[in-house]
């Protein structure tokens, strides 16, 4: 099981340099984000550099809070708390002639519903891809694996989360979204046990 986890945090930490490659020192940014729909409310903040030619990205620390309500039967209609402390990288349009985007999130995560709790590394990893001019498609999966955190329900092999949507830039640090969201927990025995989803919208802004 120590090697899986050291193996793990290998991978995601290529994945976040990977991820990070194009981000090149700007200046100082300041990034925020919020978001609202139905049974979920999110909101994240950063301190960083900004890709170079002024391309719409961030890369630095981040810290991000999402509350779900009013949450599956899976655990009796109970609203659930997802925190995340970390690095994170990105550029809705790539470097140079690259069209396509890439966001990573390589952090510590904390998750609480209920009598159930889990704190460890988690990661997330999005692709940007063009659909016209200052609009994006993306499509994002996040991992929060047992073997790599500090607590754990025995019965769980990993947390889930899966988000698509449509981003707009009114300008190239300013975007509106709206996206679905699914998030769950995925047993031994590979039975999904869901947390939340719906859909939302909210904005993101680099200065």
């Amino acid at each position: 099981m120590k090697q899986l986890a050291i193996i793990g945090v290998g991978m995601l930490a290529m994945a976040a340099q990977a991820a990070t490659t194009h981000v090149e020192n700007n200046g100082t940014a300041t990034f925020l984000e919020l978001s609202r729909g139905p049974d979920v409310s999110k909101f994240g903040v950063g301190l960083g550099i900004k890709p170079d030619n002024n391309r719409p990205g961030f890369g630095g620390l981040y810290f991000s809070q999402t509350e779900f309500k009013n949450t599956s039967e899976s655990y009796g209609q109970s609203n659930a708390t997802i925190q995340t402390l970390g690095i994170r990288g990105f550029s809705i349009q790539g470097a140079d002639d690259e069209e396509v985007g890439a966001d990573m999130t390589l952090g510590l995560s904390h998750t609480k519903v209920q009598d159930y709790q889990r704190t460890g590394l988690s990661a997330k990893a999005t692709v940007y891809l063009p659909v016209i001019n200052r609009v994006t498609w993306y499509l994002g999966l996040a991992l929060r694996p047992t073997f790599l955190s500090i607590d754990w329900d025995p019965d769980i092999l990993t947390e889930v989360g899966f988000d698509t949507g449509i981003d707009v830039r009114l300008l190239p640090n300013l975007g509106l979204n709206t996206y679905y969201y699914h998030e769950s927990m995925l047993t031994n025995d590979l039975e999904s046990r869901n947390l939340s989803s719906g859909v939302a919208m909210g904005i993101n802004w680099v200065w």
